[in-house]
């Protein structure tokens, strides 16, 4: 017997992403679901099958996707946790896991956890990320530059701590108590960024 979980092996057409959207919308209509929350969904929605195709079962992807855009990390503190957020749903917290699981890994979305260790999701198109990636491209650029007038430039984890500390203090884009989480996906961001500038100062 084929798994629920398995992903129908359809090319995606433009009228099937639009059949799942009004789907979803209906859910979502029956579920009374917040507005703001159902056009987040319907948007995550709309990114996932665009890219992966239809999943077997339909209401358990739409609760993982309204599952994932409740738990924003603005929305911290956010104490509702995944199995009582099923049982609102009258659904179980098995299925909507997967979903969720599979969200996260096909769309790249980043996990952050409080200090009781639920989850809250990070979207890669979001406007944290998009923040994030900046402020970790700006700073690197000008270590960069100064590494080639001079060799006094702050150390990869200094920076990291201070990019940290301009997010969830300064700029106060990401709840504190993700600090130490974002330290670690940020402190990738400086590698990753510092050997691409890096690569194309060897390459001239």
């Amino acid at each position: 017997m084929e798994s629920h979980h398995a992903l129908d092996n359809l090319a995606v057409n433009p009228q099937v992403i639009v059949s799942m959207v009004l789907n979803a919308h209906e859910f979502f209509k029956e579920k009374k679901i917040d507005e703001r929350y159902e056009k987040m969904a319907l948007d995550l929605i709309r990114r996932y099958v665009s890219t992966e195709g239809l999943p077997r079962e339909e209401d358990p992807f739409f609760a993982a996707a309204l599952y994932m855009v409740t738990r924003h990390p603005w929305s911290y503190p956010n104490p509702l946790t995944k199995n009582a957020f099923a049982t609102k749903l009258t659904m179980k917290e098995s299925s909507i896991e997967w979903y969720t699981e599979s969200i996260i890994d096909k769309l790249g979305f980043y996990v952050l956890h409080d200090n009781t260790q639920l989850p809250f999701f990070m979207d890669p198109q979001g406007i944290i990320a998009s923040v994030v990636v900046s402020v970790v491209r700006t700073s690197v650029g000008e270590e960069v530059a100064s590494s080639i007038i001079s060799r006094n430039v702050d150390s990869p984890e200094y920076l990291t701590e201070k990019i940290v500390d301009q997010l969830c203090n300064t700029v106060k884009i990401v709840p504190a108590v993700f600090e130490q989480e974002l330290y670690t996906l940020v402190r990738k961001k400086i590698d990753s960024e510092s050997k691409r500038l890096f690569d194309q100062l060897n390459r001239s």
